[in-house]
């Protein structure tokens, strides 16, 4: 399910009163500040979290993992194989797979876990159905992936380069923010940044929309996460969480700028009229 976030002035009110007392900044102004915000507060706050200082590093380094995970779930590549081999007990069958392996053998693989009853049957899979394989045992809401119940897939030939692809799409969903971010903009220079730049997916596919009612009688911005498991990977408390966050931070803001602004327009020797 997408999900969908609302930023208007009701996020705002205890801010508005005084910042539009001492600057001439408007409440459109202030609401596009406080959208491009939640944006990049919500693109952190989705999963691989990357909240924090060197939070995207590892949060891309996480994502790495899950996909390496969700991959052995489906695939047996040669280092899952050799890890079976290695737990195994039975020195005669280990021996007959360890050859397999060195080999290069798959079928000789799958017949050996076969005729031991470790696995129904199993299917050879070459470079050109490990797309087709995967997406078959991935879920189309939650996006994981799940272990086919008694079926093993060995994969023949490219599997390396078939994760290293898979591993570029880390940060895909939250990239959905960080286009937000990017069309609601508002700031000099990136209005992506404070997102990493793992996050910031550039293929040409829509994961983020925005509906700009600044114009409007009462000003708002609502962002769309079009990531079909988006409500999965950022839960209601992170959104919450990222909401009174970003509120703080445009207090802090705001109070920077209105103490600066009564400075400037303070007058010792007022004049009366």
């Amino acid at each position: 399910m997408a999900v969908k976030i609302k930023s208007d002035t009701r996020e705002l009110e205890e801010i508005i009163e005084n910042f539009q007392k001492f600057t001439k900044q408007t409440i459109p102004t202030l609401v596009r500040r406080h959208a491009r915000l939640l944006a990049v507060e919500l693109a952190n706050r989705t999963q691989p979290f990357s909240v924090g200082k060197g939070g995207g590093k590892s949060a891309q380094s996480l994502g790495k993992n899950a996909v390496s995970n969700d991959l052995s779930k489906v695939f047996r590549s040669k280092s899952s194989l050799q890890s079976i081999v290695n737990e195994t007990t039975n020195e005669n069958i280990k021996k007959k797979l360890q050859s397999a392996i060195n080999s290069g053998n798959n079928r000789q693989i799958g017949e050996i876990f076969k005729a031991v009853g470790m696995v129904k049957d199993f299917q050879l899979i070459s470079k050109s159905g490990l797309t087709a394989k995967h997406r078959a045992h991935r879920s189309k809401n939650s996006g994981r992936t799940w272990t086919p119940p008694q079926d093993m897939f060995i994969a023949t030939s490219g599997f390396p380069a078939y994760t290293k692809e898979i591993e570029k799409r880390v940060g895909m969903s939250k990239s959905a923010w960080a286009e937000c971010a990017e069309y609601i903009g508002g700031v000099k220079g990136d209005p992506q940044r404070g997102i990493p730049a793992f996050a910031k997916n550039k293929d040409n596919k829509v994961k983020g929309v925005i509906i700009d009612g600044i114009k409007s009688s009462s000003p708002y911005i609502t962002m769309t996460s079009k990531i079909p498991w988006a409500s999965r990977i950022l839960p209601d408390s992170e959104i919450k969480f990222a909401q009174h966050i970003v509120r703080e931070k445009m207090i802090k803001q705001a109070n920077m700028m209105t103490r600066a602004a009564s400075k400037k327009n303070f007058n010792p020797d007022p004049i009366d009229e």
